[in-house]
């Protein structure tokens, strides 16, 4: 399953349109949205990028279609916060009123 089909939709395009914005041959598109032929990693990556989309949310492994941006400054933070000692975490978690996610924080860092 993919959802080109909706994302072209989406577009108000037609299928000719697509292939030519993408200069695939006529009557791939038609063939990729009923799957009737594979794609092809490079043609993966042109509807991918075509439509602002991950590889995982076009071939439906997800349901998120962008990956959220994380700042370098926003990095920085929690590289900050995982180097402060245990009372620090706490004292944030509490003054953000994230309490009762602290025992959830702390098992990922030590499954890690």
């Amino acid at each position: 399953m993919n959802r080109i089909k909706d994302l072209r939709k989406a577009r108000g395009m037609i299928q000719r349109e697509l292939e030519t914005a993408l200069n695939l041959g006529k009557g791939n598109v038609s063939k990729y949205e009923k799957e009737d032929h594979g794609l092809s990693v490079d043609n993966i990556n042109k509807l991918c990028d075509y439509f602002g989309v991950t590889a995982d949310y076009l071939l439906c492994r997800s349901n998120v279609p962008t990956p959220s941006a994380v700042t370098e400054a926003d990095a920085e933070l929690l590289r900050a916060f995982h180097a402060a000692p245990e009372h620090l975490q706490k004292a944030a978690r509490t003054m953000l009123g994230l309490d009762g996610q602290a025992d959830k924080t702390k098992e990922k860092s030590e499954a890690s």
